[in-house]
């Protein structure tokens, strides 16, 4: 009958698991009765661990054991300063261990007991998996899981592994504003061309795609995120307010109680759920401060509004560089789609709403939900079940910035360009620089600018043992490949053998923030008349060096080094003072050109000396 195949959304705040079976289209209700599961781990003193809604609540007295968010913590270093900003607002411990890696410590039965995210992430799939099992009365060892379409490469893996360690074979990693794209267009009969843009606000990441749908293919066409904003990041904001109110007004620092910060937390976003719904809400602080018993702190929507404007606006920002990037008009794009539970939110219907000029946004229903219903239709598609037949939709992802190869003189190489479909693969040729060397580096960058500096460093890749030849003579093969999960590799081989070096490339974007990067693509657009400026000087540097590199070879070849010892010392030393002249230095570059030519030209061609240069 083949295995049934289920989508689970992991989310920050919560977790959903879906299925599509028999036709239809389910989210499974956890043992509990509700349909989301809080991401929580509580583990208490006695050894026991306790996972979902009764764990978020135990939390509040036992806030050290109550684990949340560890979504924030995968895949990340311990100094990267996303991650320490969400160390402010945890009760719970966080160090690092001798890798720079976060690790979640607490106590039971006495002991210290260190958790990584990974071992986290494992503990709650495995919960899913038994809750799911039990509710089907069958094993269930495959799924989808839906991720933030801009997680790195690193947590990509790490939840792979999560999965993997709890029981899963992982058929898919989806991005979730194209899971919930896809549950969107999976209910809508749409013939012609139609372009959608999902604005996906969760507990702890924001994600915006644009999607194209000819008949039966739906193509990501834009993507843009933050991956450290989302509901806590709103409920921090009312927390500092809370927290200036008792300073301002009682004398009382919360902060530094971990069991008040747990309980302030939790009523917190409990306001801010009530806000969605009512114009104020009352947070009461009950036994917390001294000669205080009771105090109400109220909150109006018009405050929270304020102070979460710039968290707002930042949503809308990025919204709108995803669409320019798109180089769609807002006026063509058909549906706006809202999902996470975050969308719940009045003022951010509003916004959107504005963006495009009042246009009514579609809601679901359960906003916390159709990111896990997308996974399950995923699933449904990937499945070998009867049980699971469906009318598959072909849902293809882009790549959202242009990765490629650095090259002589600091020019960018563009090997796989920004809106390419998944998977992606390209290679780009080079040869060596210098002569009889052993060994082959390539640095490998993220970016749009032509200048690899202005780019972001991803990694890079060396083989060793290459064929010794003179310069420009022997070919090296890189190839970059990004998979359907978004895990990026690079492979090197040499023409002649099988000499052959591959490497996983730490694709990560967590060491800068989002906004960073989507303004890279603007940078790009607005210094274009630059970048073809720095391609004119690459070419006269580049022809420099390689004239440099080409003459010194000759000489060492043909042991004229003493013979011609002012031409051999002069081209050895300009190979490398070229090597850091910037733009700006232009002129310097073509006097150096000039300098080497009057020097070594007669010699050279007397000398018939072998892979010179083209001139430019």
């Amino acid at each position: 009958m083949g295995d049934l195949v289920i989508g689970i959304d992991l989310g920050t705040t919560n977790s959903c698991v879906a299925i599509f079976m028999n036709k239809k289209l389910k989210i499974l209700e956890y043992k509990s009765g509700g349909r989301i599961i809080p991401s929580f781990i509580c583990f208490q003193p006695d050894g026991i661990v306790v996972i979902g809604e009764h764990a978020k609540n135990m939390a509040v007295h036992e806030p050290k054991n109550g684990i949340y968010e560890m979504k924030r913590l995968v895949g990340r270093k311990f100094d990267d300063p996303l991650l320490q900003k969400s160390l402010e607002y945890f009760p719970f411990t966080v160090s690092a261990d001798f890798l720079n890696n976060p690790v979640v410590s607490f106590k039971q039965k006495g002991a210290t007991v260190r958790k990584t995210p990974k071992e986290l992430y494992t503990i709650l799939l495995k919960e899913l998996k038994h809750y799911t099992e039990e509710k089907l009365g069958e094993t269930v060892k495959k799924v989808v899981i839906t991720v933030p379409a801009y997680f790195n490469v690193t947590q990509r893996e790490a939840t792979l592994a999560a999965a993997e360690d709890a029981g899963f074979t992982v058929l898919k990693l989806l991005n979730e504003p194209t899971a919930a794209a896809l549950t969107y267009y999976y209910d809508q009969d749409i013939e012609e061309t139609h372009r959608s843009l999902v604005y996906d606000l969760g507990g702890g990441t924001f994600d915006v795609a644009i999607l194209e749908k000819r008949f039966d293919n739906v193509d990501v066409v834009c993507v843009a995120g933050d991956t450290q904003l989302g509901g806590h990041d709103l409920d921090n904001c009312i927390l500092e307010y809370v927290y200036q109110q008792l300073r301002d007004k009682y004398d009382y620092d919360p902060q530094c109680d971990s069991d008040d910060k747990r309980r302030l937390r939790h009523k917190c976003e409990k306001a801010k759920k009530e806000l969605s719904d009512a114009n104020e809400a009352v947070i009461t602080i009950n036994g917390m401060v001294p000669n205080h018993p009771k105090i109400k702190i109220t909150l109006k929507r018009k405050e929270f509004e304020s102070m979460a404007d710039e968290l707002f606006k930042r949503t809308i920002d990025i919204l709108d560089n995803c669409l320019k990037d798109s180089k769609f008009s807002k006026s063509s794009i058909q549906e706006v789609i809202l999902c996470g539970g975050s969308t719940r939110i009045p003022k951010i219907q509003e916004l959107v709403s504005d963006y495009f000029g009042g246009k009514q946004l579609n809601k679901f229903p359960n906003p916390d939900e159709c990111v896990a219903e997308g996974a399950a239709l995923q699933a449904a598609m990937l499945s070998t079940s009867k049980r699971q037949t469906i009318e598959e939709l072909k849902m293809v992802d882009v790549v959202p910035l242009s990765i490629g190869f650095d090259s002589l003189g600091d020019k960018m190489i563009f090997t796989i360009k920004r809106g390419s479909k998944l998977p992606a693969s390209a290679s780009h040729t080079y040869v060596n620089l210098d002569g009889n060397d052993t060994s082959f580096s390539i640095g490998i960058y993220e970016g749009e600018r032509l200048d690899v500096k202005k780019n972001r460093h991803l990694g890079t890749i060396t083989i060793n043992n290459v064929t010794p030849a003179p310069p420009g003579q022997r070919e090296v093969m890189f190839t970059l490949a990004i998979d359907l999960n978004g895990i990026l590799t690079a492979k090197a081989k040499e023409k002649l053998c099988d000499n052959v070096k591959e490497l996983k490339v730490e694709y990560t974007r967590g060491s800068i923030s989002d906004r960073e990067i989507k303004n890279s693509i603007l940078a790009a657009a607005e210094n274009k008349i630059n970048d073809e400026k720095f391609e004119q000087f690459v070419k006269h540097k580049q022809y420099l060096i390689k004239y440099c590199i080409a003459v010194t070879y000759a000489l060492e070849e043909q042991e004229l080094t003493d013979v011609y010892e002012e031409m051999y010392n002069f081209c050895k030393e300009t190979r490398w003072t070229a090597d850091v002249l910037e733009m700006d230095e232009e002129i310097r570059v073509k006097e150096l050109i000039q300098k080497c030519k009057r020097l070594c030209d007669k010699v050279v061609q007397s000398r018939q000396f072998q892979f010179m240069p083209q001139e430019v």
